[in-house]
C-alpha cells in the first residue's frame, strides 16, 4: 500500500512538473506552424516513438518534438542550440 502512494505521488508531481511545458504552444496567433522535419529527438538524437508518444511543443513558430518533458526542459535552457542543430539537419535532408 505504501509503495501505492509513493507510485501515485510521483505520477501526480510529474504531472504537475509537465503542465507548464504543455502550455507553451502560442495560440495567441494563427500563424501556421511549421512541422518538425525529423524523425529522432531534437535533443537526445533517439527515434522518437521508440519509448513511447512524443512530447511535441511550439517555440516561435516551429513544432518541436521530444522524447518527453524532461528533454523539453533541457531545450529551454539552450534553445538557440538545438534550433541551429534543427536548421543544420533540415539543410541536410533537403540535398
Amino acid at each position: 500500500m505504501k509503495k501505492l502512494k509513493l507510485f501515485i505521488g510521483i505520477i501526480l508531481v510529474a504531472a504537475c512538473a509537465a503542465l507548464p511545458l504543455a502550455a507553451r504552444a502560442d495560440n495567441a496567433t494563427n500563424a501556421p506552424v511549421k512541422p518538425y522535419p525529423l524523425t529522432t529527438c531534437l535533443v537526445c538524437d533517439m527515434k522518437l516513438g521508440e519509448m513511447g508518444k512524443p512530447f511535441v511543443f511550439v517555440y516561435k513558430g516551429q513544432e518541436i518534438k521530444v522524447c518527453d518533458p524532461s528533454e523539453a526542459a533541457d531545450f529551454d535552457k539552450d534553445p538557440d542550440k538545438y534550433m541551429k542543430k534543427l536548421a543544420d539537419a533540415e539543410a541536410k535532408l533537403k540535398k
